[in-house]
């Protein structure tokens, strides 16, 4: 797991996820979506019900790592990550 912030350009260490139950569902229903096919292009946001904030979700492949489907920016924060399947 890679958490960047969001220009995309730097590495975080930790960060503290609030949801309510309806957001903790929409959340668990997109990412089982995007594991269905995670080498598809496909990514989602959850906004927040009252719009005070957002999450970016991508599942990241070693296959699509290695076909530049990431910004630079993004790319440079991962690092030396390499992503298991």
């Amino acid at each position: 797991m890679r958490l960047i912030d969001s220009d995309g350009e730097r590495a975080l260490d930790q960060v503290q996820l609030y949801l309510s139950p309806d957001e903790a569902r929409w959340l668990v229903a997109e990412l089982g979506k995007l594991i269905v096919d995670p080498e598809a292009a496909e990514h989602f946001h959850l906004i927040s019900e009252d719009g005070g904030g957002e999450l970016s979700c991508s599942v990241v492949t070693p296959g699509k790592l290695a076909a530049g489907r990431y910004t630079s920016g993004e790319r440079r924060a991962f690092g030396g990550w390499k992503p298991r399947g």
